[in-house]
C-alpha cells in the first residue's frame, strides 16, 4: 500500500489524499478545491496530479467546498466508481456543489469579458451544474459506526467527527499479504459542547493517522453558548442605537448556530422586538438540510 497526498499538505485547502493498493486498486480520500491562494489557486485546480479514471472508489469526510469541490471534475474526467458519504454529507453536497458550479460559472464570464478585450483565448468553467449533478448519482450513502466493504480487502467506518453535519473520520481495515493494516484519516476535526452538533467521537486505534492541523499549534476552548453575547449586540445596536445589525455568517454552521441562539431567546422571552432576515438563499437551504438530519444532533438540541 501507499499514500500520495495532493492537496491539504503545506497548505489548508484542497484535501486530496490517494490510497494505492499492492493489487492497483486507488481509494481516494477527499475531493478538494484549492481555495485562496491567488492566481495559484486556478493553475492547482486544473490538475488532478493522478488519473481520475483510475480512481475505484471515493470515501468523502465531510461537505465543505475544500473537502468535496472537485467530485464534479473528477466524475468529468473519468471516474465512475462509487463516492461514499453520509447522509448528511450526501444533502449538503447537493447544495453546495451546485452552488459552487454557478459560481464558477459566474466568475468565468466576468473574467471572459475582459480577455475578450484583449484578444485572449477564453476559458471554461472548471466544471458545469450539470455535472455537479450528475455526481451526485454516484453517491452511496452509510451510517456512522458500522463498518462496510467497498472492495474484497477493504473495510471503512465513519465516526463523528463534530466538524459540520454530517462530518466524520473515515477509517479503514486494508487486507493485504495476509495482514490487516489500520488507517484513520481525520477530516476536519470539531470542539466538544457544539451548540447543534455531537462532540467528536473516538475511533478505533490505527497503524496511520492522517491528522488535520489547521490549528494544530494552538489550543482552542470547548465551544461556548452566544445568546447573551448576541442579546446584548442586538439591544445596543438596534435598540438603543436605533440601527440595523448584520452579521457576516457562514452558510454551513455559523448561520445554524445563530439561529439557535435566537430561538433560545425566543424561549426565554428574551428576543428584542426587530425585524430578522437571513439574507442568503444557500444558508437557507443548508438550514433546511441540517433540520432534516436530527440525528446528527447532540442531545441537548434534540
Amino acid at each position: 500500500m501507499q499514500i500520495s497526498f495532493h492537496g491539504a499538505a503545506q497548505t489548508v485547502t484542497g484535501s486530496k489524499h490517494l490510497i494505492t493498493l499492492n493489487n492497483g486498486r486507488k481509494v481516494l480520500l477527499d475531493c478538494g478545491l484549492f481555495q485562496g491562494m491567488g492566481q495559484l489557486t486556478d493553475v492547482l485546480n486544473r490538475s488532478f496530479g493522478f488519473e481520475p479514471a483510475s480512481v475505484n472508489y471515493l470515501v468523502l469526510s465531510h461537505a465543505h467546498i475544500d473537502h468535496s469541490g472537485l467530485i464534479p471534475k473528477l466524475v468529468k474526467e473519468g471516474f465512475t466508481g462509487k463516492i461514499f458519504a453520509t447522509s448528511a454529507t450526501r444533502d449538503l453536497c447537493a447544495i453546495l456543489l451546485e452552488d459552487s458550479a454557478v459560481i464558477q460559472r459566474d466568475d468565468t464570464k466576468y473574467i471572459n469579458r475582459k480577455r475578450i478585450k484583449r484578444n485572449l483565448p477564453l476559458f471554461e468553467p472548471m466544471y458545469t451544474v450539470e455535472n455537479a449533478l450528475q455526481s451526485l448519482k454516484q453517491f452511496e450513502v452509510r451510517p456512522y459506526d458500522e463498518w462496510f466493504k467497498i472492495d474484497d480487502d477493504v473495510e471503512v467506518l465513519f465516526t463523528e467527527a463534530g466538524h459540520i453535519i454530517g462530518s466524520a473520520a473515515v477509517s479503514l481495515r486494508i487486507q493485504e499479504n495476509n495482514k490487516t493494516t489500520a488507517l484513520t484519516f481525520s477530516g476536519d476535526v470539531g470542539r466538544f459542547n457544539d451548540a447543534i452538533l455531537r462532540s467528536p467521537a473516538p475511533f478505533p486505534q490505527a497503524d496511520y493517522v492522517v491528522c488535520e492541523s489547521t490549528y494544530g499549534n494552538k489550543l482552542h476552548d470547548d465551544a461556548h453558548p452566544i445568546a447573551d453575547s448576541l442579546f446584548n449586540w442586538i439591544e445596543k445596536t438596534c435598540i438603543v442605537k436605533k440601527g440595523n445589525l448584520i452579521m457576516p455568517a457562514f452558510s454551513v454552521g455559523r448561520t445554524q448556530e445563530i439561529l439557535i441562539a435566537l430561538n433560545e431567546l425566543e424561549n426565554n422571552h428574551r428576543l428584542p422586538l426587530v425585524n430578522y432576515y437571513v439574507d442568503s438563499p444557500l444558508s437557507f437551504e443548508a438550514t433546511e438540510v441540517v433540520r432534516s438530519h436530527p440525528e446528527n444532533f447532540n442531545q441537548a438540541l434534540r
